[in-house]
């Protein structure tokens, strides 16, 4: 099947796709995506449902109007992406060993979102709802977490974040020592 082409693709594994410039208003359901360069890319109007992109660069990738239903991003390269531009209709998405970088969440409902062992620096989540999200190993350097609901998100083994308790819901976070102690910081006290 030809990707430019095609308007509908179900049960299709694209490996190694360079220079795809536009994939707009397409349906994909049930596909896989190994080693694709999709830098600068144009995915508007299009639908992914139960889709996994595996070693993909999606820098700088435009997302308008996107439809991401049950979507795996492991071991991506993401730069860049407004995330706030995707239809919010239903956004079930979930990124394993992948690097975030310069990235925006805010104001997405983000529920159970899983982050694990990514690298997600410079990027984001104003006001977003991440209850119940897991970022277990991953490094947030840099990261905007301010009016964020975090309650119930597990943190745990993760590290470099700036989360100031006093703006944000905790509630029932989980968080790993030594790195819970960053929290205290919003409260100016000192620890010895």
């Amino acid at each position: 099947m030809d990707i430019l082409s095609e308007e509908y693709f179900e049960d299709q594994v694209f490996s190694d796709l360079k220079s795809v410039s536009k994939l707009v208003s397409k349906s994909f359901y049930d596909c896989t995506f190994k080693n694709c360069d999709f830098n600068e890319a144009d995915f508007s109007d299009t639908m992914f449902s139960e889709c996994t992109f595996k070693s993909c660069n999606l820098s700088l990738t435009l997302i308008k109007n996107t439809k991401l239903q049950d979507v795996i991003f492991d071991d991506c390269k993401i730069l860049g992406v407004d995330f706030t531009a995707i239809s919010q209709l239903i956004i079930e998405i979930s990124f394993k060993e992948s690097q975030i970088l310069k990235c925006n969440f805010s104001g997405l409902e983000l529920i159970k979102t899983s982050f694990n062992d990514c690298t997600i620096h410079n990027s984001d989540f104003y006001e977003a709802n991440l209850s119940e999200a897991q970022f277990n190993g991953s490094d947030l350097k840099d990261s905007l977490f301010e009016s964020t609901n975090l309650s119930k998100a597990d943190f745990q083994n993760a590290r470099n974040y700036a989360i100031n308790p006093l703006i944000n819901k905790v509630k029932n976070a989980r968080f790993s020592l030594p790195e819970v102690l960053s929290l205290l910081k919003a409260l100016e006290i000192k620890v010895q």
